[in-house]
């Protein structure tokens, strides 16, 4: 190869190169990205999608953060560059009919001023310094507002901000009925409850979020029309009338949930005193009569437990076991073929009752969350004087699958062919006509329905579902499973509103590097052992000299020997250096694990341009090698 040639080759490299180069600054300028995590966290959800283009009147969101504060910790600083650049996302698929704005409100500011009328108020740091950190979306006569960002809810972002657009574009919430024997509106005073607290269920206020949501008094004879989705929530002890009231509201095309207990905790947690020693109150729920109708079945006073599920408790005395009534279930118990399942990953129930279908039923039957085959059932009431272990070694495998939710579809008939049944007469009641009723009765549906059950109903409290934390002076709701996910998908479901879910369960953004972990690991093992022979030593010496110590206290009247005085001596001189050998063995660990992460940091960046390079530079080679040829 001649001079001319090596000059051409030279100068095809550095070409190339700058054409590496300008390609990396022409994608960044580009709006195209690539998503490879596992979960398509970085991925706009379909549902989102559907808002933001279904947008009618054009949406101006006001983004606050207090980005000049150099009080503010960097993983705000972080957090708020991926919350602008999601932002940034939603506009980029709006059409112009989303425009957003940022503002930095600094102290005694206008932009201040406006974000506390938004809403979006501050939260303080350690020292006293505001931080501003929140949204609010603007279109025609609507105001939404996200007061504040916080960090360990990052898993839900797409969802908080399309749920806010969702609110921006519906004018008119749907208006969905809660039913229950239970307080979860949060009225009832607290010394009639049983309880120090009185507080609206968190599932309430996420309901609230997307719904109209309205109480239903047991004394109801009829819901209303207006009322798109019951939830009947641990009907315990209803009426043949308000179960007439659900009954006809099915039939006349109204969707139900219905969540049945055998055993509520929460109920029997919140009942009020009954001034009966010794006697417990039942806290049991169920609907034989509509289930029969409906072609469902739970078997009456039994609980579900699974060995492949179950939750370790405290059994009592001090030991921890693995208590199948008690079960964490997996995507495995799930129906991921589902919109309501197909996207939840961690949920836990709680002594649950057994769904299954009515043999011969002409009804469709969908499990929804299903045990495995290693499960069996209990008497409930043993529940009421057993204790974990003995409720553990009564339990057997009974070697068949069981659900604790389903969809049950079908056309339904009544269950009281014989119309609204008659008032219960009790003392003291007036002698007053019942109200007519505005629908006639229906002896059968005239189109298919669904009803979606659930045995148990401790798994939405907020015992179950939800860690309630104080952060900088606010409440932080932070979600231990995807319980109430579940919920409101099914709410969302059955209402027609498929758009959030797919929204809700978007995975983790901060997930574990197990194999850096485990490299950290390795380095650590390699000085765990002598780093705890210098502690032990260390130890050792503190004790020695703690002792010499003592005994010149006890001959503090006298003048310490010379021998006494160069042992202290030697043995504070032997602390200093064991305090300095283990010293610099937990730094040289933090260089090792530090080392470790700068390399895979630069392996990152460096290994996929490096390969590409390559690449190209192999492609050249062989080229002119083939030009030389010929």
């Amino acid at each position: 190869m001649n001079r001319h040639q090596l000059s051409y080759s030279g100068v095809m490299i550095l070409l190339l190169l700058i054409s590496l180069i300008a390609i990396n600054v022409i994608f960044y300028f580009i709006p195209l990205r690539w998503d490879v995590t596992e979960e398509k966290v970085f991925t706009i959800a379909p549902g989102t999608r559907k808002i933001v283009e279904g947008l009618e009147d054009k949406v101006t969101i006001k983004f606050y953060f207090s980005k000049s504060n150099e009080e503010i910790p960097p993983q705000f600083k972080t957090y708020a560059q991926r919350v602008e650049e999601l932002l940034g996302e939603y506009k980029n698929i709006s059409g112009n009919m989303l425009e957003i704005e940022s503002y930095d409100p600094k102290p005694d500011s206008e932009e201040e001023e406006w974000a506390q009328k938004y809403g979006v108020n501050p939260v303080n740091l350690p020292s006293g310094s505001p931080v501003y950190f929140g949204m609010v979306g603007l279109s025609v006569d609507r105001e939404v507002n996200i007061p504040f960002f916080d960090p360990r809810r990052e898993e839900f972002l797409e969802y908080d901000i399309s749920q806010a657009l969702y609110k921006l574009s519906t004018p008119h919430l749907t208006k969905i009925g809660i039913l229950s024997s239970m307080d979860l509106m949060g009225n009832t005073p607290a010394f009639m409850r049983g309880q120090s607290e009185s507080s609206r269920w968190v599932v309430v206020s996420e309901l609230e979020k997307n719904f109209e949501v309205k109480h239903i008094p047991v004394t109801t004879e009829e819901i209303a029309d207006d009322i798109k989705i019951l939830l009947v929530i641990h009907p315990k002890s209803f009426s043949e009338r308000l179960q007439y009231a659900i009954d006809q509201y099915v039939l006349r095309g109204g969707r139900v949930i219905v969540m049945v207990d055998p055993f509520s905790r929460e109920d029997a947690r919140n009942a009020p005193p009954n001034g009966q020693f010794g006697q417990m109150p039942a806290n049991n729920s169920e609907l034989p009569k509509l289930f029969q109708t409906w072609g469902i079945e739970m078997e009456s006073g039994k609980l579900i437990g699974d060995f492949t599920y179950a939750t370790p408790v405290n059994s009592g005395n001090g030991a921890v076991i693995r208590f199948p009534l008690w079960m964490t279930m997996n995507p495995e118990a799930l129906d991921n073929t589902h919109p309501v399942t197909s996207q939840l990953e961690n949920m836990f129930f709680v002594e649950s009752g057994a769904l299954k279908k009515i043999k011969d039923a002409d009804v469709e039957w969908t499990p929804l969350i299903q045990t495995t085959t290693d499960s069996g059932l209990v008497d409930a009431f043993m529940m009421r004087f057993s204790g974990p272990e003995q409720i553990l070694k009564t339990l057997k495998p009974d070697q068949t699958q069981k659900a604790v939710a389903g969809l049950i579809r079908g056309t339904f008939e009544t269950a009281f062919p014989a119309g609204q049944p008659a008032r219960e007469a009790q003392e003291g009641d007036a002698e007053t006509p019942a109200p007519a009723l505005t629908h006639p009765h229906l002896n059968k549906a005239k189109e298919a329905n669904t009803i979606l059950i659930v045995s148990d109903v401790d798994f939405i409290s907020d015992a179950f579902s939800v860690q309630k934390m104080g952060f900088l002076g606010q409440v932080i709701i932070q979600p231990t499973n995807d319980n109430l996910n579940f919920a409101m998908n099914a709410v969302e479901f059955l209402s027609g509103n498929e758009a959030l879910m797919s929204i809700r369960s978007r995975g983790r953004f901060t997930r574990p590097f197990t194999t850096l972990i485990e490299i950290q690991q390795q380095a650590m093992f390699r000085y765990q052992e002598e780093e705890a022979m210098l502690q032990q030593k260390l130890d050792e010496v503190r004790q020695k000299l703690q002792s010499l110590q003592d005994q010149a206290g006890k001959q503090r009247k006298l003048l310490l020997t010379p021998e006494l005085q160069k042992e202290i001596e030697q043995f504070r001189e032997e602390e200093l250096k064991t305090k300095k050998r283990l010293r610099e063995v937990r730094k040289i660990l933090r260089q090792d694990i530090e080392s470790l992460g700068n390399w895979l940091m630069v392996l990152n960046m460096l290994a996929i341009p490096t390969l590409v390079a390559l690449i190209g530079i192999g492609f050249f080679i062989k080229r002119m090698r083939k030009r030389q040829k010929i």
